[in-house]
């Protein structure tokens, strides 16, 4: 019985470690590179983070925006994705709402998430450097702690009364999904 969505990955990657994960143009990456990758920027998400918060990724759709979503979920915290192409208005509501702790995106959508809130802390994921080493010991600590309850990530809502709202979606949904599909 799966407790976190990361046990698929995991089991995934032990199996077919050098298969394209994701398809991006011109551009690919293997479930090991994806792992690895996701688990530099969970390191960092961890020392400098609290667990269990939300953290927004405003990144448009591609490896990074997987990337970043992966590496949320090894941090222990809930992932919430930021349509690039949304009013900056809305942005404004859902973030004052939703509050997330920081938000991952790149130096070309920096200065639109630094002009709606100033004080919001960025990680500019072109600008990380996944050369670090890995501290597989604090990854696994963080895994064995999250039970299928936990917030995986946010969906906003359109609002019927204009307002967005957050709906938290947790392991377990995913989990029975992905049981459901296979």
């Amino acid at each position: 019985m799966y407790i976190n969505i990361l046990e698929y990955l995991e089991k995934t990657v032990k199996s077919v470690p050098d298969k394209i994960a994701v398809i991006d143009g011109e551009s690919d990456i293997t479930f090991q590179d994806l792992t690895i990758k996701a688990n530099l920027l969970a390191i960092h998400i961890l020392k400098s983070r609290s667990i269990n918060k939300p953290i927004a990724v405003f990144l448009p759709k591609s490896i990074e925006s997987i990337i970043a979503d992966i590496a949320i979920t090894y941090s222990g915290n809930a992932y919430m994705n930021l349509d690039i192409k949304t009013p900056s208005a809305r942005i404004q509501n859902i973030l004052d709402l939703i509050n997330p702790e920081a938000v991952i995106t790149n130096k070309k959508h920096a200065s639109f998430i630094h002009d709606i809130n100033p004080s919001l802390p960025l990680i500019l994921i072109d600008e990380f450097a996944f050369t670090h080493s890995i501290n597989g010991d604090l990854i696994n600590n963080r895994l064995k702690s999250i039970i299928d309850t936990d917030p995986l990530c946010i969906i906003n809502t359109s609002g019927s009364t204009g307002t967005p709202k957050g709906v938290v979606l947790n392991h377990k949904s995913f989990i029975d999904f992905t049981e459901w599909a296979i």
